[in-house]
This record gives structure tokens, sequence and C-alpha cells, in this order.
């Protein structure tokens, strides 16, 4: 008899169903997500109401348990609304990657109410030291995305002196409540002003044992729960850029629809026209590209347990390329919309523009990760981060 994982195609559709319907209510708030620079409490209120922070939870936990394509379709209509909201999103569900590294019975403490959002960041790490019980954690980490409402926050942290292990990764990873950590009011930028993305600070803060997470090896088999693989983390990522474009570009059709500019009527522009085909099409392929390469691995993880170098190498490729055409794509719109673009109360194009460039500067975004997915095709190693 086969398993199946995931989420059923019904299952999806009533995912989506419901991005969809607390989407007009998104992006009617999107100015006050923006002015606010993190998620006001009633956008988080309606995410909660859809249990989009429970996507990737598991089953047992009340979870969604959604499979990397369900995951990125959701994000992206919600990203259809607003770039930080679906980012939010994105990173708040990792707590369903979380949970799975925990003892069951933590799990189910931590996540007594399962619509909790998580937070966390990697680099650069904090230290820790073993005391009985447990570590003491010492540290700043910056890009904390959600750390505004999110319930838990996870802090990669290096062991240190004795601490340290004689082989592998000298890192763990330690979870703390919000109401543990400072926050540092520090996200001020152009761009995905919304995710309120502050730096976190502890000084020999106490994480108990129980909430301790050790490193997970890149080649780890994980037989009957696929989503326990490390390489689901990424993926999601995409549901935000795809979710962007496509809205740039319908609002573009639109106002090519309606707008008479100085050239004349934008709808019979031939490069008006010409940008309208092209950049559709250029979404269509990066849309084909995320989920064909998101399916394919999860395909093999659910039968093998296991993820080769092959799909490893084509999941980062389609991360890199989908965002790095994503904003080739909004520039390209933002361009042919001519002075339209630049009125905040007219467009979200200038907003969409600031988010697609803000997001990109990701270190598992940008394009040197192309240099990364080559070296694994000549037989070197990765070299970069979250590989």
């Amino acid at each position: 008899m086969s398993t199946s994982f995931g989420a059923t195609l019904e299952e999806r559709e009533a995912l989506l169903e419901a991005a969809r319907s607390i989407a007009p209510q998104i992006r009617e708030a999107s100015d006050e997500i923006e002015a606010a620079r993190q998620l006001p409490g009633h956008v988080v209120d309606l995410l909660r109401s859809i249990g989009a922070f429970r996507l990737l939870q598991p089953r047992w936990l009340g979870g969604h348990d959604a499979d990397p394509v369900t995951q990125i379709l959701f994000i992206a209509e919600l990203a259809r609304a607003d770039a930080s909201t679906a980012w939010c999103v994105m990173i708040g569900c990792d707590g369903g990657l979380l949970s799975r590294e925990l003892e069951p019975d933590v799990a189910r403490e931590m996540y007594a109410d399962v619509d909790v959002a998580t937070c966390g960041a990697g680099f650069p790490p904090g230290t820790a030291r073993r005391v009985e019980g447990g570590y003491l954690a010492t540290g700043r980490w910056p890009y904390m995305s959600g750390i505004t409402h999110a319930d838990w926050v996870q802090m990669n942290c290096r062991l240190f002196g004795d601490d340290a292990p004689s082989d592998g990764p000298p890192f763990i990873r330690l979870v703390a409540h919000r109401s543990e950590v400072n926050i540092l009011d520090t996200w001020k930028t152009g761009g995905m002003c919304g995710t309120g993305s502050h730096d976190v600070e502890v000084n020999d803060l106490f994480i108990p044992d129980e909430r301790s997470v050790p490193p997970r090896p890149a080649n780890r088999t994980v037989p009957g729960d696929p989503l326990r693989h490390p390489a689901w983390l990424l993926p999601k990522h995409l549901g935000v850029a795809l979710g962007l474009v496509q809205a740039a570009h319908d609002e573009v059709m639109e106002l090519a629809r309606e707008r008479v500019a100085f050239r004349g009527s934008l709808r019979d522009d031939p490069l008006t026209q010409a940008t309208l085909g092209e950049t559709a099409a250029q979404i269509a392929a990066c849309r084909a590209y995320a989920l064909s390469a998101s399916d394919t691995a999860w395909q093999e993880v659910c039968q093998t347990g296991e993820m080769s170098d092959a799909n490893r190498v084509n999941l980062r490729l389609a991360i890199t390329h989908v965002h790095q055409e994503c904003q080739r794509v909004v520039e390209r719109l933002y361009a042919v919309a001519g002075s339209t673009a630049l009125y905040s109360e007219r467009s979200t194009l200038d907003r969409r523009l600031r988010d697609i460039h803000a997001m990109n500067q990701h270190v598992v975004l940008g394009a040197s990760n192309y240099a990364a997915a080559a070296r694994v095709l000549l037989g070197d190693e990765p070299r970069a981060p979250f590989w």
C-alpha cells in the first residue's frame, strides 16, 4: 500500500480559497502595514483565522502538513495582496519544521495553540555555553522577520570551548519565547517594510535542553515524514516572488486598458503590448519552473526519504532564477507604466519594485547562488549557506 504525503488536491484548493478570501482585506491594509513596519494585529488575526501559520505543522499537531507546491501557491495568493504579509507567513509557518525536530510532548506544549507564528535567524550566530539542564545563549541576530507577532524565536548559536563537538558543525539551534528576548527597533528599509525584521538580542539567556536542536545533515534520510528534510526551508520563498510579480502584471494590464498617455492609448502602444506579452511568458515560465522543481524533489523525498544532488541543485537554481527573473519583470513593468508608477496612491508598482529588490538581497535568493549550484555540478562543495 502506498503512503500519501502532503495536502490532497481538495485540501490544497480549500487553502487557496481561504487565502483568496482574506486577500482584499490585506490589500486594503497594505499602506498601514508599510507605515507600521510590521503586521498590525488585525492582519495577524486574519492570517490565524485561516490557519496560515499552521501550514507546515504536522497533522498530529493539528496542522495542514502542506507539501511544497501547496506552500508556494498559498503564499503566492497572499503576496498578490501584500508581499510583506506573504513573507511573514513564509517565515512564520517554520514552526511546522521546528516541531518535527522536537520531542512530540514538547511540540504539543509549545504549539498548544497551533496558530502561533515562529521566526528565526541563522547568521551571524550567537554563542552557547553548556550548563546543567540546557544552554546559556548570548548574541544578536538581525532579520528576525515577524518577531513583532511571533511566539517562538529560533537562534543559531556556535558552541565554544569544551562544549564544541570534536567533529561536525559546532552549531546548535536554541528556541526562546519572544518574551525572553530583547527586540531592537532596527528594521528601517526601503522595501519589505512591513515584515518587522528587527534585530533580537539576548545575554546569557537560559534555554532548556528540550528547546535545543542539533544541526541537521544536508544528506539526511527522512523516511515516513518528507517534510523533515532540511531542504524544505527554502522553496516556499518562491511564493512571495511569484505572487508579487503576477500582481504587478495584473495592475499594468488594467492600466493599459484604461490609461491614455502623452504617447496615446497604452493598450495600442507597441512597446506596452510587447512588454506585457513577453512578461506574461516570463511569469508563466517562472511559475512552471518553480512548481516543477519543487514537486520533482518532493516526489523523490516521499519515495526514498532522501534528495539527490541533482534535485538539490535544480531546486536551488529554480529559487535563484525565479527571484532574479521576477525582479527583471517588475522593472520592465514599472518602466512601461510610465509616471503612474511613481504615485503610491494610484499604484502599487513603486512598492512592489522596492519589495522585490529588498527580498533579493537575501543570501539565499541572490545571483551568487548560481555559482554555488555550478560548483556542485562540477563535483565540488557549494560553499553557500543553507545548502
